[in-house]
């Protein structure tokens, strides 16, 4: 069976680990070290990074950073977008750096999953396995199977990472329950909303659709599943540990107050990209 350019590229990058275990565990190290400047800086300079990393060291493959401009004007929700070298094909990449736990698969910004549910499932739950492939085969939701997803998750209290892959087809079609919950408060907001739970043969989790509407922020919309309680259906590419880098904070607070002169001096001692990054 022929593999997905995304399941290509997986294989590459799980190799890389293989090829090179000191470059992903530094680059994870620098990424998280950023936690201290701030709880979202982490997560855009992943991007970055990943961007990079793919540059450098995974072969046959080429990648930009989309940029939030960029990702707000695609079709699919990306950060990144890789192309295959060799067949041109190119390959939209969604960053999702969480720490362990809730991890949100798509923001799905015009409301179109939970408005699905809310016709389709309503106030109830339903078990029966060819509504719940109809629901599955709407537009809303196979669309999103366009999405490919890489998860970095960190523990901050235990210093360990690691990079996941969640299985959405699988998760799809191992679906047989779906239940309608109605007050569900996330984040420190006030208010409630309800939400949809999906769940398998085994009556365990696998992941659910958040209300979304105009007043609900990104914690109370989209699709979200649990690192822990849904762990059947990711697949663990590398996981370790590592260590804050002070120096590395140290850097870039000197970097921010210096000339651009400067620093063409200190990209001229790294090797140059196989493309340049769309900052």
């Amino acid at each position: 069976m022929k593999i997905s350019a995304y399941q290509k590229f997986l294989e590459r990058l799980e190799q890389s680990f293989k090829t090179r275990p000191l470059a992903m565990y530094t680059v994870l190290a620098n990424v998280f070290s950023m936690r201290i400047i701030g709880n979202k800086t982490h997560g855009d300079l992943a991007e970055i990074a990943l961007t990079e990393y793919i540059n450098q060291f995974i072969e046959g493959f080429s990648a930009i950073h989309t940029g939030k401009e960029k990702f707000r004007a695609k079709a699919f929700e990306e950060d990144i977008r890789v192309k295959d070298l060799q067949t041109t094909e190119e390959i939209p990449i969604s960053i999702k750096t969480y720490g362990i736990g809730p991890l949100q698969l798509s923001t799905n910004k015009d409301s179109s999953m939970f408005a699905s549910l809310k016709k389709e499932v309503g106030n109830r739950e339903i078990k029966n396995v060819k509504e719940i492939e109809r629901i599955l085969n709407r537009p809303c939701f196979a669309g999103f199977s366009g999405v490919n997803i890489l998860p970095l998750i960190y523990d901050e209290k235990k210093l360990a990472f690691k990079v996941i892959v969640f299985d959405l087809q699988r998760a799809y079609a191992s679906v047989r329950r779906i239940k309608f919950l109605s007050q569900r408060k996330f984040g420190s907001n006030r208010h409630t909303f309800p939400i949809y739970k999906f769940y398998d043969a085994k009556d365990e989790y696998i992941f659910e659709v958040r209300y979304g509407d105009a007043k609900a922020n990104a914690l109370q919309r989209g699709m979200w599943t649990h690192t822990e309680k849904a762990h059947p259906y990711f697949k663990e590419l590398l996981k370790g540990e590592y260590n804050i880098n002070e120096p590395l904070i140290h850097l870039l607070s000197k970097i921010l107050v210096s000339p651009k002169e400067k620093h063409e001096q200190i990209l001229k001692m790294f090797p140059k990209s196989k493309t340049k990054s769309m900052l």
